[in-house]
């Protein structure tokens, strides 16, 4: 077999393998609940309005009106808030339950976990394929490559998210294919400009703007990416190129590249009509609407992304520490390249940044900007090339051992989180309910999650050595102390591995 065939098959058979054995033990509350039981209504009534049961159910867990399900004052009906590709990604495993004769009718009830995993775990294997593709482009080392798939699935919070049955995982496979795709066209846009296009050229851009409609139907937020593909493709045809020349013969390209972002908001005003009782409700119009629009302090966002322990990008995805010394060779080489990936990836964080939810809570880690990471640490192959072609000398053998040290390191952190119930953290930081000091405070707000998941394994057995359970001990009743400390005591002991769940509880 030949060796091009080998590598990237044992890598994605080493992936499939992973996330079989470190299948998550539970489903991720929250948001994914709401849109599998529109999900629901599809496959059982063909309707996209949930039962008034599911509903109460969710509402019996604390959850507010508007969170998760939205009420038509049309029709009086409850509709999921969330874009409706999280619904429409969420049949495959939802239907393959059905067929295998599970049952779907109980509003509110929990789907297959196994089913649920196993789909979690196909979309974790067709986004390595896919960054193991896209690597090639950049490096002919298959090193490099694999180390760059396995630090960026492994080595950050995007190991949280391949194993929660959340949709940032999807967005991240999606994000990935429009880079491809946009650059697919844009290169020979560049090169030979509107006329010089061939078949292949116009795929590319229909894939992309596939992609484009994917991710807005996912989360609204990626609307910013109509105008940027637009003006992307504009800048391509238009550069070095003398302005009228171009413009003689632009018609085809225009309308390639208006059109389809017409028909993207005419679709999404349409959906919206249908469950939210108008084109401009959007969904998140009846809960906290002030926080998802971006008026907030820019300061806040982009300090919170860039420094903050909890939400830094560069704690959260390292790969992006050693893409910044690989920048340069890598836009020196792959000029258009960069200025793609740059510019799509600076807006959006600059539009999070302005919005006051921008850490996502509840979260782990910088979440909003995820899916984007892999594809901004790309210079991380000129960066590994660049040390191996020198690893002779002692600077090159200094950058190799800090970017391997820094990746093990965060990847032992991720098995910690990952070991852990997806929000141990949650549920052990309402100590600051109890005990609002200072140092308490201090720890739980600035401090990265995986640190404290590493504090909580380490001393699961004995909980009471652990700095702000000394504080809460003085402090609180103890009554409310010792149902506070046995509660975290059994998440801990618990965990979040499906093949740890006694036989009965496995479904």
């Amino acid at each position: 077999m030949k060796r091009s065939i080998v590598i990237p098959s044992a890598l994605l058979a080493f992936v499939a393998a992973v996330n079989f054995l470190c299948m998550p033990g539970e489903f991720l509350s929250g948001d994914p609940h709401a849109w599998r039981e529109e999900t629901r209504s599809l496959l059982l009534a063909g309707e996209l309005n949930v039962p008034q049961q599911a509903v109460a159910a969710l509402a019996g867990r604390g959850a507010d009106p508007g969170q998760y399900f939205v009420r038509n004052e049309r029709n009086g009906l409850f509709y999921s808030k969330f874009g409706i590709a999280n619904s429409l990604l969420a049949v495959p495993p939802l239907w393959l339950e059905r067929a295998l004769g599970g049952d779907l009718s109980r509003p509110g009830s929990q789907p297959s976990l196994l089913i649920g995993n196993l789909w979690n775990l196909a979309l974790a294997v067709a986004l390595a394929a896919l960054l193991y593709s896209l690597a090639a482009a950049y490096t002919s080392r298959a090193f490099t490559r694999v180390l760059y798939v396995i630090g960026a699935l492994y080595c950050t919070s995007l190991w949280f998210y391949q194993r929660a049955q959340a949709s940032e995982i999807c967005q991240t496979l999606f994000f990935t294919a429009l880079f491809v795709a946009l650059l697919g066209f844009l290169r020979p846009l560049q090169e030979r400009g509107p006329r010089g296009l061939d078949a292949r050229a116009w795929r590319c851009l229909a894939l992309a703007w596939l992609c484009a409609a994917a991710l807005v139907f996912t989360r609204l937020s990626y609307g910013l990416l109509l105008p940027l593909i637009a003006l992307l493709g504009a800048y391509c045809a238009l550069k070095g190129r003398p302005w009228r020349a171009t413009a003689s013969s632009a018609g085809p390209l225009a309308a390639a590249l208006l059109v389809p972002a017409v028909l993207i908001v005419l679709l999404l005003g349409i959906v919206n009509n249908a469950k939210f009782g108008s084109p401009w409700l959007t969904g998140y119009h009846q809960w906290n609407a002030e926080i998802v629009l971006p008026f907030g302090r820019l300061a806040d966002g982009l300090w919170g992304y860039l420094f903050s322990p909890r939400f830094s990008i560069f704690l959260h995805f390292p790969l992006l520490l050693f893409a910044l010394a690989g920048l340069r060779q890598f836009a020196g080489r792959h000029r258009l390249d960069g200025v793609v990936m740059l510019s799509i990836f600076g807006a959006f964080l600059l539009v999070y940044s302005k919005t006051p939810s921008w850490a996502g809570e509840w979260t782990y880690g910088p979440r909003y900007l995820l899916p984007m990471l892999p594809v901004v640490s790309l210079p991380f192959l000129a960066f590994a090339d660049d040390a191996l072609d020198r690893i002779g000398t002692w600077p090159a053998r200094a950058w190799a051992a800090a970017a391997l040290a820094c990746l093990v390191y965060s990847g032992y952190l991720q098995v910690q989180v990952n070991r852990l119930p997806f929000w141990t953290y949650y549920n052990a930081r309402q100590v600051l309910f109890m005990s609002s000091s200072l140092a308490t405070l201090d720890y739980f707000l600035y401090r990265h999650t995986a640190l404290i998941a590493d504090d909580l394994l380490r001393h699961r057995h004995n909980l009471d050595d652990l700095p702000f359970m000394r504080e809460a001990r003085q402090v609180v009743k103890p009554e409310i102390f010792a149902e506070y400390r046995a509660r975290l005591g059994a998440m801990i002991d618990r965990g979040n591995l499906y093949w740890a769940l006694p036989p009965g509880e496995r479904r």
